[in-house]
Parts: structure tokens; sequence; C-alpha cells
């Protein structure tokens, strides 16, 4: 079976299980770590049900936009019915062949989602490929989890389609953003949390 296909099964009953009060209330707190910004045009890479598409459409306006992608066609049906009318777009797509130009994005977030990517190194050069690189205006990815490193490899223990998904360390983790041209500025990683925050490096002859 195709990790795809866990999250297919699972779609119309994905926020009952996994978005419980208590834990969206952590997500509440988490979120502005994510450091969004009024303006800011943010894509939303493995949304699933869309659970983050309310809390970056308030952090981006007014004037930004939230684009949103999910490799399941039944979560982003989910998605679409729960928060498609206020996304600008929300659609069907592979993290590893985004249907964007380059440069577009002020900031990717990959919100409990990395694990699941088959090739995390080309994976981050799409992520990348597609933020800004101006001087001034360097685009930034967040990749993040409820979860610790070890705690998340715990939960995809109970699910043979997913107990193979693993957070790169933290070494790993600076060569994949190295080679993908992001510079890591920060991983924390505690019981309950994990971020790794990099912006893109700066492309030479530009204003």
């Amino acid at each position: 079976m195709k990790s795809s296909e866990f999250f297919d099964r699972r779609a119309e009953e994905w926020e009952a299980l996994c978005y419980p009060p208590e834990v969206v209330s952590r997500l509440e707190a988490f979120f502005p770590e994510f450091g969004i910004k009024p303006g800011e045009w943010v894509l939303d890479v493995g949304t699933g049900t869309g659970i983050l598409i309310p809390y970056l459409r308030r952090a981006t306006d007014p004037g930004g936009r939230v684009f949103a992608i999910d490799l399941s066609e039944p979560m982003v049906r989910e998605a679409r019915k729960r928060r498609g009318h206020i996304c600008d777009l929300l659609c069907v797509a592979d993290v590893h062949s985004l249907p964007f130009g380059s440069g577009v994005f002020n900031r990717v977030i990959c919100f409990a989602a990395f694990p699941h990517f088959y090739d995390h190194e080309k994976a981050l050069r799409e992520m990348s490929r597609v933020l800004r690189s101006e001087k001034w205006v360097r685009g930034e990815l967040v990749i993040a989890h409820l979860l610790s490193r070890e705690e998340l490899a715990q939960h995809h223990a109970r699910h043979p389609e997913v107990m193979s998904h693993r957070l790169p360390d933290d070494s790993t983790m600076e060569m994949l953003f190295e080679k993908a041209g992001l510079r890591l500025t920060r991983i924390v990683n505690m019981p309950g949390r994990y971020i790794a925050h990099g912006f893109k490096n700066h492309r030479r002859g530009t204003l």
C-alpha cells in the first residue's frame, strides 16, 4: 500500500482523530513561531484537511495570499469543504514537483508532513525553488510538528504504512537545507514541539 492511501482512507475522520480541542490549543500556541507577517504570500505544503489555513489567512491579511497543496485528493476535498472559501488556491499537487514558478513565495510552511515525503532532498529543493531570494526579501521555510522527533517516531511506529517515516537528525537536516540552497537557522526539538527554520540563500546578481 502506498502511504498516500493511508491518508486517503482517513480524510473524512482526520480532524476528529488528530485535532481534538487540546491539540488545536497547542497548535494555536505554537503558530506564532512560524513567523508569518501581513502581506506575505505563503504556501502550505501537505495541508491535509487545511487545519492551518484559517491561521495563515489571519496572519497574512491584509494583502497576503494563501496557497495550499496536498498529494491526497480526498484530503484536498475535505479541505475545500471546510476552508476552501478562505484559501486563494487549494489543489492536489506533489511537493517533489510543485506547480508554481520560481521565487513566488515569501514563506513555505510544511506542517506535520515532511517525514512522509519519499525524497527529502528533492522535496526541499522544490520548496526552496519557489521561495523568493532577492537581496532584501529572502524567503523562509518552516518545517514543524506538534511532536518531537522521538515522539513522532513512536507515533508512526503504531501504523505499518508510515512506521519508517522519520524526521532526519539535526546534522542530516542541516545538510539537506544546504543542498537545497537554504541556510538552516534553528532547530527546536523538544517534547510536544519540533521546528526547523531556514532562509533562502541570496541569489547573486539580484537587486
